[in-house]
């Protein structure tokens, strides 16, 4: 995404995120500095830390209250909205896609072929939908194989809104209430996979991924995900992120269930992780926020007025 800015951008990019994507531009956009702000809910904070100096281009906006990350990608929206910012685009941004599918290809460089079977934990999709998009690269260049890599989409319970819609044979979502859905995010063991509007339905999106693909969808509970964690910490010697903790327990699912069988080839996602290791190797810096929003500043425009003045030269100009 940041290698796609042009050189002489000047305006902020708007990121939005739940944790991992966040404390990515953190530390990608202070080594490079470039103008960035990451706009998370105020429960993600724990997870804002970088291993670098952070550029004075790059702030951490935070919303305050029981915010979840739909309500960071609402304030977002506000935010990027103004003349001197601009919208990162989420899983309409193509950069992200081929950024996030570039895992695909680096195991079919090491496979000599294309996976059988895709595992990944999803919150909103976008690195499913992505990597689904590189194995038709893959299956369209013909050098590693005619086969169809079958997609295994994991959520973490009680929050798993787009599980239930594909187990109910649904392109819609379930309508749940914004309070319910809250409440069921705070019960989260990987509260990063938590969007209240993913694009599951839309065209080319989550659903069309998994029809495409004869794929399947889990859910799996926290004890599940936190076994999961100790069984690879247990064989491999690295502790896992907790959104890799729930697609590693969806994956013994998946191959308790017979969906994978032994001979079969499996890319699994393991989306973050190695934390406890860098913690005794290197120092990490915490990040604070730079600007505190509350749910009120949603209204009226209130959010962009109180970003302005508290940054009137915009992120560029200082």
């Amino acid at each position: 995404i940041c290698a796609r800015i042009p050189d002489r951008e000047e305006r902020t990019l708007i990121i939005s995120s739940a944790g991992n994507t966040g404390r990515a531009f953190l530390q990608i956009a202070s080594e490079q500095g470039i103008p960035v702000c990451v706009v998370v809910p105020e429960s993600a904070l724990p997870a804002m830390w970088i291993t670098t100096a952070r550029h004075p281009a790059v702030i951490l906006a935070a919303l305050q209250g029981r915010a979840d990350y739909a309500d960071a990608i609402h304030l977002a929206s506000h935010l990027s909205a103004l003349p001197e910012c601009y919208a990162e685009g989420g899983a309409r941004n193509v950069a992200r896609r081929d950024g996030m599918g570039t895992v695909v290809l680096a195991a079919a460089e090491v496979m000599g072929e294309i996976p059988h079977h895709y595992v990944q934990a999803v919150g909103s999709g976008t690195g499913g939908i992505a990597a689904w998009e590189m194995s038709l690269r893959l299956l369209a260049d013909g050098s590693f194989g005619g086969r169809t890599m079958r997609l295994h989409f994991v959520q973490n319970e009680p929050f798993t809104i787009m599980t239930d819609a594909w187990n109910g044979a649904s392109r819609q979502l379930p309508d749940l209430p914004a309070a319910e859905a809250r409440e069921r995010i705070g019960l989260l063991h990987s509260p990063v996979l938590s969007n209240r509007n993913p694009p599951y339905g839309v065209r080319g999106g989550v659903y069309d991924a998994l029809a495409a693909s004869e794929g399947a969808m889990y859910a799996v509970s926290n004890s599940e995900a936190r076994q999961a964690g100790a069984l690879f910490m247990e064989t491999e010697g690295c502790d896992l992120d907790p959104a890799a903790e729930v697609a590693l327990a969806g994956l013994i699912q998946a191959v308790n269930r017979g969906a994978i069988a032994a001979e079969e080839t499996v890319l699994f996602n393991a989306t973050g992780g190695g934390y406890k290791r860098l913690a005794e190797d290197r120092r990490t810096l915490r990040v604070e926020p730079d600007i505190l929003f509350t749910p009120a500043d949603l209204k009226n425009g209130a959010a962009a007025e109180k970003f302005r003045q508290r940054f009137p030269a915009g992120l560029a100009g200082g």
